[in-house]
């Protein structure tokens, strides 16, 4: 059976927002339809905050010989990448009994990881660990005490 498409998208956004609020963080979904930020995302005691836009795939990984990555289709026209907005790659691996796979890229990194088309972003074995489920990313930029002077 072929799963809606939008409904493969939420499942992605739901589930990063639960580990973002499992961190602690306030986390806001975006209405359906938002181009480029699904939500945002703020720490009540530093007061930073960031806005996320992620995509989802059923099972994004593939494997060619001995060769294996993740894959995932972007915008052709990508926003202008900035320290506080990141990507969340979403792999539900197939759904339930799997844990998805969540691969945190912040929007500057993004460029690097575009091969062979103009929308696709692809994240090979060898680069996974810099990525996955690395909650820490966004865990460090919202840790980071603001100033505040007057």
């Amino acid at each position: 059976m072929t799963k809606d498409k939008v409904l493969t998208g939420a499942a992605g956004a739901y589930y990063v927002g639960f580990q973002l609020s499992e961190l602690g963080y306030a986390v806001g979904l975006t209405t359906h339809g938002t181009k480029a930020i699904d939500m945002f995302v703020a720490n009540r005691d530093t007061g930073k905050s960031i806005t996320v836009q992620t995509k989802t795939m059923r099972d994004a990984s593939y494997r060619s010989g001995t060769e294996s990555w993740w894959h995932w289709r972007v915008s052709k026209s990508l926003p202008t990448a900035h320290e506080s907005f990141f990507y969340a790659f979403v792999d539900l691996r197939n759904g339930p009994p799997q844990t998805p796979d969540v691969f945190i890229v912040p929007s500057p990194r993004l460029p690097s990881l575009i091969y062979d088309y103009p929308d696709w972003c692809d994240i090979e074995e060898e680069d996974a660990q810099k990525y996955r489920n690395r909650w820490d990313i966004i865990d460090n930029v919202l840790a980071q005490n603001m100033d505040c002077h007057f």
